[in-house]
This record gives structure tokens, sequence and C-alpha cells, in this order.
């Protein structure tokens, strides 16, 4: 089956930058892919690259096995939506259907998917930021795509405005359509995405599932005196299987040898306070796949 976004080699440079750099990606059919990075890392560069709206310096791009460009299997929010501000949310609609050649019953159907229904008569100007974002991404259901890609659609709205867009995110994905998702926002992709893509320095660093990226759940363990408790624990479990860490440690391993390295610390005379099972969040993974890159 076609993929319906596939990348290779993709890169685009500004004079000496180097702002993506032989990135390869493939989304799946019918899948939320979270792309991840810091601030400056490339994620807008490449969503533009992949949309066709800038030109890559070298590489590829092929949605749906075809390349960029006015595609209609394809809808997308990259850096925030822009409309007439006095007309209002369904006159809008109605000028980018009859642009696009889209059937006027659409705009009905794209504004009850967005939860706008009751304010399309509103004036743009006059909504807040949450329904600012939920009418760009109706803009973007128009042509009823099989793609939506989304850059950033959370940026800047309260947690309900957040709330209400990853809700949208999910009866996308419900009703089969593929979703590119772009963010920085540890919570929204681990709650949203079925696979990660993170991008550092305009270099995709990893690839793979939100779970094979945050790795085997492990132990936290809080002990008095902690030297004392990390030289015991490494004797027993290996150094690499010990992490210093907030006051504490991190053993990987499974959670359930507790019991055994609980009795092994107690016998030497060490205090423990805390051990229990923990999940590494995707947030630490991201972090140390990216240390070094600029968050500014």
């Amino acid at each position: 089956m076609t993929a319906p976004v596939e990348a290779r080699r993709l890169t685009k440079r500004y004079g000496t930058l180097t702002a993506v750099d032989s990135l390869d990606l493939r989304v799946r059919t019918g899948e939320v892919y979270g792309f991840l990075g810091p601030n400056g890392a490339g994620k807008t560069t490449t969503l533009r690259m992949l949309l066709g709206l800038i030109r890559p310096t070298a590489g590829e791009v092929r949605l749906f096995g075809r390349p960029p460009g006015r595609l209609d299997g394809v809808g997308a929010l990259v850096e925030g939506p822009a409309f007439y501000p006095y007309l209002s949310g369904r006159d809008n609609l109605r000028v980018m259907a009859r642009h696009a050649g889209v059937a006027p019953g659409r705009i009905a159907a794209v504004l009850d998917q967005v939860d706008l229904s009751d304010r399309a008569g509103d004036r743009f100007a006059a909504y807040s930021l949450g329904m600012k974002q939920r009418l760009g991404v109706a803009a973007a259901l128009l042509k009823d795509p099989r793609l939506v890609v989304l850059d950033e659609p959370t940026n800047g709205l309260d947690p309900a405005g957040m709330a209400d867009m990853r809700l949208l995110v999910r009866r996308l994905a419900a009703a089969g359509c593929t979703v590119l998702l772009s963010s920085h926002l540890m919570t929204e992709v681990q709650e949203l995405c079925d696979r990660v893509g993170v991008i550092a320095a305009g270099r995709l660093v990893a690839e793979s599932t939100v779970a094979e990226l945050r790795g085997e759940p492990g132990l936290r363990l809080v002990a008095t005196p902690l030297a004392d408790a990390a030289a015991r624990a490494r004797s027993l479990l290996g150094a690499a299987a010990v992490q210093v860490t907030d006051g504490g440690l991190r053993l990987s391993v499974p959670p359930a040898r507790a019991a055994e390295i609980n009795a092994a610390l107690v016998g030497a005379g060490i205090a423990v306070s805390e051990l229990r099972a923990e999940e590494r969040s995707l947030e630490a993974a991201f972090l140390a796949l990216t240390s070094g890159e600029s968050h500014a």
C-alpha cells in the first residue's frame, strides 16, 4: 500500500545554514504520527517541504506516491490559520470552498466536525484562539482529506482549548484519517500518537512507537546514605542499570525485582525510604535524544 507520506534524504539549506539534513520519514496509513523537536529543530521547514510550500535543496517527497502540490487527499494547518477578520467563520469557509471548488454543502459538515456550528455566524475577529485554531482545522478538512497535517495545533491554547484539539485529533483518527502532528508538547504526543519521529538540528534522531521510546519500566529508589545505596545497587545489578537522578536512583530492572533489591539494601544497613515502579516519561526520552539542542 502506498504510504500517505514518504520523504527520502530531504534537505533544506539557507546559505550556510542547513535547516533539514538528509531526513527520511514514512507515515503509515491510518496512524497518528507525532513529529517532535525543539523549537528551531526544523519541524515546520520539513512540513512545508512535505506540502510543497517550499522547494527542498535535495531529496524527494511523495504523498500517496505523488509529488506534493494540489492533492485532493491532503489538508493542512501550518503556522496558524489566516482568515478575513470581519467575515464570519462560515463565510470564511465559503470563500475557501469556492476557491477550492468544494461543494457548499461540505461547509456545514466540517463546522460540525470541529464543534463550531453554534458560532459559525460570528465574526472571526471575535473568536477565541482555540476557536480560530478549530476553524483552521475545518478549512483543512474541506476537501475531505485522507491525510491531515497539523503544525503545533495547540500552540498558545489554554487547557480547555488543548483538550478540545486533542479530542478533534482523536475523532479524525477514528474516522480513518491519517494525521501528521507536529508538536513540542510531550503529554499531547504521548496521549495521541501511534508512532513518533524526533528531529534535532535538522536530523531525524529517532523513530518508533511511544512505548519503545520510553523504554521498559524500572524502579525509583530513595535511600540513605544514597552513595552506599548506589554502590550496593551497582554490585547487585551492574553499573549500567543504575542512574543517579533527582535525589535518588533509577534502576533499569523489572519492577518485580523490588523485594529482592529492598532486602539486599536493608541487609547492608541502608535505610530505604522509597522504592516503587517508575516508567520513563516521553519528556525524559525526548530530552535524552535532543540534549544540547536549543529550546529557545
